[in-house]
């Protein structure tokens, strides 16, 4: 896909269409778009507050003059894509509260929501036309048609429309580009345990570290990934700065608790390194209950080595970029009476310890994900060494606070055992298969046809009436009158003397040469006028179907393969010889009937139309994807 071209590896990006007061989306102003910036990011402050992202965090900025006016994000998720979909469950969350806002997401892969639906997708639907085509409106996502016509919204020479024109398809004709539910249900199941995720995604775990990068991330836990993605990556030069440890020494090493996420943890968890013993490590032994922990310590402590190390040469550097002035910036001001309305500084008071803590978050997160657009604009390694001159560390009451840690979380699902194996497994195979949706269909159509009409309109269907669940009341009497009523049914004799028909026979009752009793005479004489009404009945549809089968109507049906002609359609082998002369193929009902709900299906392209407005009515659905 073109538009996912420029996008680099691992990286999301999301547009936010906002209308101004007048409801337009073209004459929106620069001051409009800020404002529109603090809201949103006010709006999910709770969630981003509590999440912890593997590289870049979510963040908003005023596009580039010149395009169709709108904010953008840039996040780089690396090797964590639940930060991608936690990004997609807050844009929905976003959309669901502006019920004016479009918003349109890509990764570099291109329309990944798309891939996540794509066993729902309708046939049209490829990375060459679905650019500009799909969005997120309302709560919902939304697919513009192929079909539209020109009155509707205009398209370049290569049929994409502009995201000017999208935007107001969307909005004017949302009941029209909302996707299938199987469409939605595939992108909602896959962030319908956000926010509960985000604390579920975490993992606690003793960590032994030097006393300052405890301090450290207490006062700013945004950094923790930083430090274990310089450990990571680290490189020869990097591992200088580990034999070294100038700004981490081990002497000063405190058990402490700390908080990753489960992709963290794994990373840091699964390297292999053995430090310098020069350096001051002394690890216990492996079979200590503490190993894991000074393990972890020690990792962690060389990451932020690596990028105080690193940062050191750029201080001076950048040191102006990092002093941003927040007294006369108006922007920061709106931003924090934001987040001070929605109760992000929990009721403390102002020059308190926890207040200034929560303040130097939210002035980090400003700069990061609304001033600069990025987090790439502030050095990682230079906050840590900022941090470092203001770190006020108490080895002693930081010894003293290891009585009290909690258990750490047990790291056992990053094991998978067998029955987890068979679990996911299960799960894919109880998926609808295109057998079982056939199967669904025909026989839907069946029992629609079964079912009693009257000048009210169709009783309901079987379908309807399994939902309900109601236990089945059999009345064996009421079935027996049943089925003698079907039985009674007559056919008049044919005035057709050529006919083949064995119509004569209804009259030739007394051409029985049994003897039996009055009683069971007169019920032999009964079964056997019935059963002979139904061998006329089905000579006359056998016929019917022969005289059919050489008219254009009847080239038109799908016909029973030829190795299942003689079982299906019970063809007696002693027949008439012209019979199978004939070319004659019994027509295959069902496959015929869904060739055309198929065909009639595809016509719709993803429109409303009779079959889906017939199969809806009956419980029942099409999936878009299912091949004829």
């Amino acid at each position: 896909m073109a538009a996912s071209m420029d996008i680099s590896e691992n990286t999301v990006i999301y547009k936010l269409f906002c209308a101004n007061n007048d409801g337009n989306y073209n004459t929106i102003s620069h001051e409009e778009l800020e404002i529109f910036a603090e809201k949103y990011v006010s709006q999910i402050s709770g969630f981003l507050r509590r999440y912890i992202w593997q590289n870049d965090p979510f963040n908003l900025r005023i596009a580039e003059p010149g395009s169709f006016p709108h904010l953008e994000g840039v996040t780089t998720f690396e090797d964590n894509v639940e930060d991608e979909w936690f990004i997609v469950y807050l844009l929905f969350y976003l959309s669901e509260r502006d019920r004016n806002l479009v918003i349109q997401i890509q990764d570099n892969d291109g329309e990944f929501l798309l891939i996540e639906a794509a066993d729902s997708l309708p046939n049209w639907v490829d990375p060459d036309t679905s650019e500009n085509r799909v969005f997120i409106y309302q709560g919902d996502l939304h697919i513009i048609p192929k079909s539209f016509s020109p009155e509707e919204g205009t398209t370049n020479r290569n049929g994409i429309p502009s995201l000017s024109d999208a935007v107001s398809i969307i909005r004017q004709f949302s009941s029209r580009t909302k996707a299938s539910l199987g469409v939605q249900n595939a992108i909602k199941n896959r962030i319908k345990d956000y926010p509960m995720k985000i604390d579920e995604y975490k993992h606690r775990a003793h960590c032994y570290v030097p006393c300052a990068v405890a301090v450290i991330l207490k006062e700013d836990p945004s950094i923790l990934p930083h430090a274990v993605k310089a450990f990571y990556l680290r490189d020869p030069i990097d591992l200088k700065a580990c034999r070294a440890m100038r700004y981490f020494a081990p002497e000063t090493r405190v058990m402490t608790e700390i908080t990753f996420t489960r992709c963290l943890y794994a990373q840091l968890s699964c390297q292999k390194y053995e430090p310098d013993k020069m350096t001051g490590w002394n690890l216990p032994s492996d079979k200590h209950p503490d190993r894991k922990a000074h393990e972890l310590g020690m990792k962690l402590a060389c990451g932020f080595e690596i990028l105080a190390s690193n940062a050191h040469k750029k201080m001076q550097v950048e040191d102006d970029d990092v002093e941003h002035d927040f007294s006369s910036d108006v922007r920061w001001k709106r931003f924090a009476k934001s987040l001070k309305d929605k109760g992000y500084f929990r009721d403390e008071v102002e020059g308190s310890k926890m207040y200034n803590t929560l303040l130097l978050q939210a002035k980090e997160f400003y700069l990061s994900s609304l001033k600069h657009g990025t987090s790439e604009n502030v050095n990682p390694g230079i906050r840590v060494q900022k941090l470092l001159k203001t770190a006020n560390a108490n080895y002693e009451e930081m010894k003293e606070a290891e009585k009290t840690l909690r258990p750490p979380d047990d790291d056992n699902w990053m094991d998978i055992t067998p029955e987890i194996l068979d679990s996911m497994l299960d799960k894919m195979r109880n998926q609808p298969t295109e057998a079982n949706i056939v199967k669904t269909l025909t026989g839907g159509l069946k029992s629609f046809m079964s079912s009693r009409s009257d000048i009210e309109g169709v009783e309901p269907t079987l379908c309807s009436q399994k939902k309900k669940k109601q236990k089945i009341n059999f009345d064996p009497d009421a079935f027996t009158d049943a089925v003698n009523k079907i039985l009674d049914f007559r056919i008049p004799n044919s005035d057709d003397d050529g006919s083949s028909s064995s119509m004569s026979g209804y009259s030739d009752d007394d051409d029985d040469d049994v003897t039996l009793g009055e009683g069971n005479q007169s019920k032999f004489n009964v079964s056997s006028k019935k059963k002979k009404a139904l061998d006329d009945m089905q000579d006359y549809m056998d016929q019917m179907d022969r005289e059919l089968a050489k008219t254009s109507i009847g080239c038109s049906f799908e016909k029973l393969p030829p190795t299942a002609t003689m079982e299906e359609a019970d063809i007696d082998l002693h027949s008439d010889i012209n019979d199978e002369e004939d070319g004659f193929q019994p027509v295959d009902v069902d496959l015929t009937v869904l060739k055309n709900i198929l065909e009639s299906h595809s016509s719709q392209q993803g429109l409303p139309g009779p079959v889906s407005n017939l199969l809806s009515s009956l419980g029942l659905e099409v999936p878009d994807n299912l091949d004829s």
